[in-house]
């Protein structure tokens, strides 16, 4: 998919939560079709993927979606851009092939998981440390292309 000039390819782990939250917003106009506007889940999905079709690809550098050293020193070149206050999405991009790779977004669930650090951060640190999605560029890449050809 391409969008401000850039090749924009997503992991499994964003493609599972995006999924499950537009099957959600799904749900909320189906039981709901004229007040489905104000449902948290419909909002959110709005919010996302305007992220994630115009402002992400329109200046993927922007400062502010640096995180600095809150995955850690080894994870400074991820970035994360904000859905209100609770909210994140994680990606990485370059700029010399004009890839970004959406890797990631927290979800209710991981607002609740409780612990010194309950929040999208401390989760997205520990995915990573496990592999999944993969901290490797190429890898990162390689595994975000199968994902892509993959049918539902």
């Amino acid at each position: 998919m391409q969008r401000h000039g850039w090749t924009l390819l997503f992991h499994e782990c964003a493609i599972e939560q995006l999924r499950k939250l537009q099957a959600a917003a799904a749900r909320a106009e189906r039981n709901d079709p004229r007040g489905f506007e104000g449902n948290a889940n419909v909002k959110l999905f709005r919010a996302l993927s305007y992220l994630i079709m115009d402002v992400v690809p329109s200046d993927p550098a922007r400062d502010e979606f640096r995180q600095g050293n809150t995955l850690g020193p080894a994870y400074r070149h991820w970035r994360r851009a904000r859905i209100g206050r609770r909210f994140r999405l994680f990606f990485r991009y370059d700029s010399r092939t004009r890839v970004i790779v959406f890797a990631w977004v927290n979800d209710q669930q991981t607002l609740r998981s409780g612990g010194s650090k309950s929040d999208p951060y401390a989760v997205f640190e520990k995915m990573l440390g496990r592999g999944r999605p993969p901290d490797d560029w190429n890898e990162l890449v390689t595994a975000s292309r199968a994902e892509w050809r993959k049918p539902e």
